[in-house]
């Protein structure tokens, strides 16, 4: 379902119409969070050996040289909506070198302040809302 970008709901309907057992939130949440953590860290080896393979290419030069597309986006048209996300490309072995993912605001401070806790959490990856 997270595939097709569909949530609980559409994975209730389809379990339905399939007539399977139907996954809670809270299991379809937790299944969505091994998932995305088992994602992150393929996309990351991924992307090292892509690195790895242009630093390779280099002939041991201390310098590497290679041409690289970079391009960005936000969740919307313009600069008003919270996300975005920027990526690198390299153009001589056409893999991707690094996904950066941007918000202007952030969940944990948004608890912490509601909660009134104090908390070293320091936010390097975000500015915006707190």
């Amino acid at each position: 379902m997270r595939i097709i970008v569909k949530g609980p709901s559409a994975a209730r309907k389809l379990c339905s119409a399939l007539n399977v057992n139907v996954l809670s939130i809270s299991a379809f949440r937790n299944i969505e969070k091994k998932l995305d953590g088992v994602a992150n860290d393929e996309a990351s080896k991924i992307m090292k050996e892509a690195a790895l393979e242009l630093r390779k290419t280099t002939n041991g030069d201390e310098i590497i040289q290679f041409g690289a597309s970079v391009d960005g986006t936000w969740q919307r048209r313009g600069h008003s909506y919270l996300n975005g996300c920027v990526s690198s490309i390299s153009i001589d072995n056409c893999k991707i070198l690094e996904v950066e993912l941007m918000s202007k605001i952030c969940r944990f401070c948004i608890k912490e302040s509601s909660a009134n806790v104090d908390s070293s959490h320091n936010c390097a990856n975000h500015t915006g809302i707190q």
